[in-house]
């Protein structure tokens, strides 16, 4: 896939998974739990969502902007998290909660560390391949 196909195609996951954290976290609460039970899930979704979209979202932000490197990415991230966390004090029947947030930071470094791992072996691959030809 064409460098400039894959940057989009990881920008526009991102900008999903961010669509969704945010929808996620600044619907209001009664709603947000009839949603929760008419999924009727055995986990609670919010903690399980909070970590698992900053997995993916921290992952893919430095894929979709090189520039930011790893560091820039767990900044954006966790100003992220605090925002919504933040905001959640104004939404009926939410509050913030610093267990959110640091399952937001945990996933986030998470998604880093993954991105990491990934970005290397795909660099060790390709010098692999390199010294083959």
């Amino acid at each position: 896939m064409p460098t400039r196909s894959r940057l989009a195609w990881v920008s526009a996951i991102f900008f999903l998974f961010f669509l969704l954290f945010a929808v996620g976290g600044l619907i209001p609460g009664a709603l947000r739990d009839t949603i929760e039970v008419w999924l009727g899930l055995p986990f609670s979704v919010p903690p399980v969502a909070h970590f698992m979209l900053f997995v993916a979202m921290a992952f893919c932000l430095p894929w979709a902007w090189p520039r930011l490197h790893v560091a820039g990415t767990l900044v954006i991230m966790l100003v992220l998290g605090a925002v919504v966390e933040l905001l959640q004090a104004w939404i009926p029947g939410r509050t913030p909660s610093l267990e959110d947030f640091l399952l937001d930071t945990l996933g986030a470094g998470l998604g880093c560390l993954i991105y990491l791992w990934v970005n290397r072996n795909a660099e060790t691959t390709a010098v692999s391949l390199n010294k083959e030809n």
